[in-house]
């Protein structure tokens, strides 16, 4: 689960499960468990690739796109 940190200027997170988080841009990629003791203290679920008017939406993974071919995964796109 992806969980933004509370405040951009933290660059590592211990989380509950005594596993260890590092990030560059405030994002960590994290288990269900930690991802919620982080929600709980302040974090919030990012926007990644929302809603794209008039554009394509993977099939596969999720991810908005202008173009027809997913740039994340290589999956064909369906229109929205």
């Amino acid at each position: 689960m992806r969980v933004a940190a509370p405040d951009g200027a933290v660059r590592e997170v211990d989380g509950v499960t005594g596993r260890r988080y590092r990030s560059s841009d405030g994002v960590y990629d994290m288990h269900p468990t930690d991802a919620a003791a982080l929600l709980k203290a302040g974090g919030f679920a990012p926007n990644l690739g929302g809603r794209s008017r008039g554009g394509y939406r993977c099939r596969s993974c999720g991810f908005a796109a202008f173009v027809k071919t997913c740039s994340r995964c290589g999956e064909t796109c369906e229109k929205e």
